[in-house]
């Protein structure tokens, strides 16, 4: 009887916990955002040619590689806004950053729009104007990032998905219209641009309470000591899941970068699928261990349902490939061969970068060498070896697998090189 109870209470402890509940509202919300942008390629694959929409994708995957900068931020924002002891401490950090995040969304707007010709060439666009486009975009978005890390830090996982809903709304209904009318991938990006300006809009409304002007500075010193590090891991991440895009629009022919693209954005699947599970776990695991309290049950249940979401997945792409290509566009159906073992390394990916973040949530900062060396890896192979997609797809599952391995052993061993328990502000 006893034993019961026990196991009753555990249960109503496990459907309480701050995991759970939050990546309940984070999967829920964050999948139906997902969804969103699922369609919005969805549309974009049936309205324009394999060659445009492998235009699109290089373009996304331009703005992601571009962005590594700023996003990097977002962790460093979560990281010491949850571990801010109060409200006056998250103001301090909000107008710190505000300042910061309005002048880097200044500069990147010039040096894309300074560089467009280099970029169209190598990308092998015509229409410059798209290269603008994605300019005037972080004019917007990264000040918007800023907002939506600070709702995360503060646990307003909410407002969080309402602004990010709304924003993906914008984006799939502006860019099915102007690619109706006839704007082709220019309609798509600009979609994405007006998109962009309500996100920032209705993010800072919601964290309108913590923008104030503040005098205090908080510590600059401790925050850059965990921001290069973390600078670090997003360039190597955004570019384990970007370049493999990118080179293969500059190697290969239109046609080929178009299906390897879908195959690319089916596969991404699994990895926005379960990143709401990470969202939740990272500022969680760092409030613990900020009150010096057990944090690795939270880990390990993070990773129970990340390997559970990825391998259904993985059974409905190993099941159906080809009815998951027609449900797009039967154009692209050489490409369902492709799809589980793509499949297959997006899964490896997921779990590195639960680790990852597992390590950087708590300030062991080491960690992001090791997804700098496997990107520096992945380049180098793409660049030298590529006479196949399915042959690209095996080296970047390759390079997946050692990744992992290095950081399961990494995380048995541990490492001696930690932030520290607070925000140091």
């Amino acid at each position: 009887m006893r034993t019961i109870l026990n196991f009753k209470f555990e249960f109503l402890n496990l459907l309480s916990h701050p995991l759970l509940t939050g990546s309940i509202v984070m999967i829920a919300g964050s999948n139906l955002v997902n969804f969103l942008n699922y369609l919005y390629h969805l549309v974009m694959i049936r309205f324009l040619t394999p060659p445009s929409y492998g235009e699109l994708a290089a373009l996304l995957s331009l703005t992601g590689l571009l962005g590594i900068a700023p996003a990097s931020l977002s962790l460093v924002i979560i990281k010491f806004v949850s571990s801010a002891k109060n409200d006056s401490e998250v103001v301090n950090l909000v107008s710190w950053f505000n300042a910061r995040v309005f002048i880097l969304s200044l500069i990147i707007f010039t040096m894309i729009t300074l560089f467009s010709p280099f970029i169209s060439s190598f990308l092998k666009i015509d229409n410059k104007l798209i290269i603008i486009l994605i300019a005037v975009s972080f004019l917007f978005s990264l000040a918007a990032l800023l907002y939506k890390s600070v709702l995360q830090g503060l646990l307003k996982f909410p407002q969080m998905i309402f602004s990010l809903f709304t924003e993906s709304s914008f984006k799939l209904l502006l860019g099915i219209f102007f690619v109706y009318i006839g704007f082709s991938v220019a309609g798509a990006v600009a979609g994405l641009v007006i998109a962009s300006s309500i996100g920032f809009f209705l993010s800072r409304l919601f964290i309108q309470n913590y923008l104030k002007k503040s005098l205090r500075v908080p510590n600059v010193k401790k925050m850059l000591h965990y921001s290069f590090p973390v600078l670090i891991q997003s360039i190597s991440i955004t570019s384990l899941y970007s370049t493999d895009i990118i080179l293969i629009k500059h190697f290969f022919a239109p046609h080929d970068a178009g299906i390897y693209a879908v195959i690319s954005s089916l596969g991404k699947i699994i990895f926005f699928g379960t990143a709401p599970i990470g969202a939740v776990m990272f500022p969680l695991i760092s409030q613990k261990q900020s009150k010096g309290k057990e944090y690795k049950k939270v880990f390990f249940l993070s990773l129970l349902l990340t390997s559970l979401i990825s391998f259904l997945v993985l059974i409905i792409y190993w099941l159906m490939p080809e009815f998951v290509i027609r449900m797009l566009n039967s154009d692209y159906l050489e490409a369902s061969p492709l799809l589980l073992w793509y499949g297959f390394f997006i899964t490896i990916f997921t779990i590195c970068c639960l680790y990852i973040n597992l390590h950087l949530s708590i300030g062991r900062i080491n960690v992001v060498y090791f997804p700098a060396i496997a990107a520096i890896i992945q380049i180098i192979i793409i660049w030298f070896f590529h006479p196949s997609l399915f042959i690209i797809i095996l080296a970047s599952t390759g390079v997946a697998a050692l990744l992992l391995m290095a950081l399961i052993i990494y995380s048995t061993y541990g490492d001696k090189t930690y932030l520290g328990n607070s925000s140091g502000i």
